[in-house]
């Protein structure tokens, strides 16, 4: 609601409920680790441990209630969090990951995907992380889920930012057991709570909303609509990034979200040495839009309507607009402020 909206209303309202249920979370940890589970990671195909998904979420609480401290002002309070956070940390890195094989807990989707969602792995472990959580998804598994609610939540961004958006596309795309594609072509018009295909009482639900994550990826991710990664500056779409992952064998995507200030507007097209992507962002709000482009291509030219932006590997001044450009191997990005602008990349 923060983040959405910029209210800090429902912060000020619900603080100190929410610090006295994390002070009871600290009440139940035993050396920094929090291990009573019940359900856990609800649903998996592959079982992560209980005791796991509980520490993580030990540690997400924490550093969620510590940025909460921040917005509120509550500089005491939040630094005591960020240290209890950097206690719970490394306390879960010493009980649950394994140095020797790069993995966590078993080595489920879910494990690896919460550790790397949460940032709670080891700068230098963490391309042994991501690797086996890439293995895991394609070679051991065919491309498939194992996750359950919690895990689902994370795998999708975490794929996205370890640029693997491709993967977490085949994975949205996927039409056999377990994905989302199985329960449509069985016959399903919304979610399940189960990847199985089950029918009477051990079905559960036919209409649950827990798997539904996946529509949020299609927003953040093959769209590309973002917040500002600033949670004091950036609430409530005062800065936007726009950011579309292109994948495969998809041309298009489009996406729209009204924000508290206007419409956020992020459209994409793409095809063979050319992309063109249009962005609108509202009054009173300012973005960065990063056009992506093919790794391979060569003598690129960026045009925003009629004026040349970046030629020659350089900005361009003088759109209307667009204050600055800098380039990375796969994409460029752009400081723009409000309006509309429309993006066309071309290269060899």
């Amino acid at each position: 609601m923060w983040q959405q909206y910029g209210d800090r209303r429902i912060l000020e309202e619900n603080y100190e409920g929410l610090k006295k249920y994390v002070e009871f979370l600290r009440s139940r940890a035993t050396g920094g680790v929090l291990t009573y589970s019940y359900y856990g990671d609800w649903v998996a195909v592959e079982r992560t441990p209980g005791a796991y998904v509980s520490d993580a979420y030990y540690y997400y609480d924490v550093w969620i209630l510590q940025h909460i401290a921040q917005v509120l002002g509550k500089s005491a309070d939040a630094q005591d969090y960020a240290k209890l956070a950097t206690a719970i940390k490394e306390a879960f890195n010493r009980r649950f990951f394994n140095q020797d094989t790069g993995s966590y807990a078993n080595g489920t989707q879910t494990a690896n995907a919460m550790a790397l969602f949460l940032n709670l792995v080891p700068e230098n472990s963490r391309s042994s992380v991501t690797g086996n959580l890439n293995h895991d998804i394609t070679y051991t598994h065919n491309t498939h889920i194992t996750t359950g609610f919690i895990g689902i939540k994370v795998l999708m961004p975490v794929l996205t930012e370890i640029g693997r958006a491709d993967l977490a596309y085949e994975l949205a795309a996927q039409t056999t057991y377990p994905s989302w594609g199985y329960m449509v072509k069985k016959g399903a018009t919304t979610l399940w709570e189960l990847w199985q295909a089950k029918t009477g009482p051990s079905m559960n639900s036919h209409d649950h909303a827990m798997f539904g994550s996946v529509g949020s990826w299609f927003y953040t991710a093959l769209a590309g609509i973002n917040l500002g990664p600033d949670d004091l500056a950036d609430a409530g779409y005062r800065r936007v990034r726009i950011q579309p992952h292109i994948v495969e064998d998809l041309h298009w995507a489009s996406a729209s979200i009204d924000t508290i200030r206007g419409r956020v507007v992020s459209s994409w097209t793409h095809s063979a040495g050319t992309i063109t992507l249009e962005a609108e962002i509202p009054v009173g709000s300012e973005a960065k839009v990063v056009v992506p482009k093919d790794i391979e291509m060569t003598a690129v030219t960026i045009r925003e309507g009629d004026h040349v932006v970046w030629e020659n590997g350089h900005f361009v001044p003088g759109d209307p607009g667009v204050a600055a450009a800098t380039a990375e191997h796969d994409s460029f990005t752009f400081d723009v402020g409000s309006g509309h602008y429309s993006f066309r990349l071309a290269g060899q």
